[in-house]
């Protein structure tokens, strides 16, 4: 392990609870962190981007206003989280990012050089759903250059 760990973080209680573990791993380790989050721009409902058009405004302008807006609201949430892995003695910096989020968490381990990625996972249940098939933390664990644990 190369003493970074990448904690994906999109304000749930399971990226919590990851973020919770990858503390206590980097705290025993001596290991920096850093925590992501990535704004998932697929899928922008057309009824939120709707209110920020005017009779000038194009959609991708509109768009990209939401997208800023979403960045800006993931940066404040990340801040107290920060500043509490601080008080633990761990080093962290976080990066906000743009696009398909099991992609985007993927680059990013890779442009910082992560040893490990501690990402959160729901379980799925019911008999009819196919358990975690397609989930963020599924594809992560599958594409990333090293090791993904993924915590529930």
């Amino acid at each position: 392990m190369t003493g970074r760990i990448l904690v994906p973080h999109d304000g749930t209680e399971m990226s919590d609870r990851a973020l919770s573990k990858a503390t206590e791993f980097a705290s025993a380790l001596g290991a920096e962190m850093v925590i992501v989050h990535i704004v998932d721009s697929r899928f922008v409902p057309p009824s939120a981007t709707l209110g920020f058009i005017s009779d000038r405004t194009s959609l991708e302008s509109a768009k990209a206003e939401l997208v800023r807006i979403l960045k800006s609201g993931a940066e404040q949430m990340l801040k107290k989280k920060i500043d509490d892995v601080r008080k633990k003695g761990v080093r962290v910096d976080f990066v906000l990012g743009v696009g398909s989020p099991a992609d985007e968490i993927v680059k990013v381990a890779r442009s910082v050089k992560a040893g490990m990625i501690v990402i959160g996972s729901r379980q799925l249940k019911g008999g009819n759903q196919l358990k975690a098939l397609g989930s963020v933390a599924r594809k992560v664990s599958e594409t990333a250059h090293c090791p993904v644990m993924i915590i529930r």
